[in-house]
């Protein structure tokens, strides 16, 4: 069990590190707009393939997806606007 947790562990770690790095990259030139980050982020997740294809077993494939998934909502919240404070809500 603690192997398959490893390779699960793994994969993860090694795609939030690639995702993150793809991320930044592509808005190293700064970011137009909440809706830019959120139609890469989307792409990212639904059309792309995993971005660890050396990754084969069905357990290393979902823990790269849980990586990748936690990479891009980590640089969501990161460059999410901020609200001033004080401000409504609504």
């Amino acid at each position: 069990m603690e192997r398959e947790f490893q390779q699960y562990r793994l994969a993860s770690i090694e795609a939030q590190n690639v995702t993150r790095t793809h991320l930044e990259a592509q808005f190293k030139d700064g970011i137009g707009g909440p809706e830019e980050v959120e139609k890469a982020i989307d792409i990212l997740i639904t059309t792309r393939p995993t971005c660890t294809p050396w990754r084969h077993s069905e357990l290393e494939r979902a823990g790269s997806l849980h990586g990748t998934r936690l990479a891009a909502l980590e640089f969501y919240w990161a460059h999410r606007p901020r609200r001033p404070s004080g401000s409504d809500p609504k």
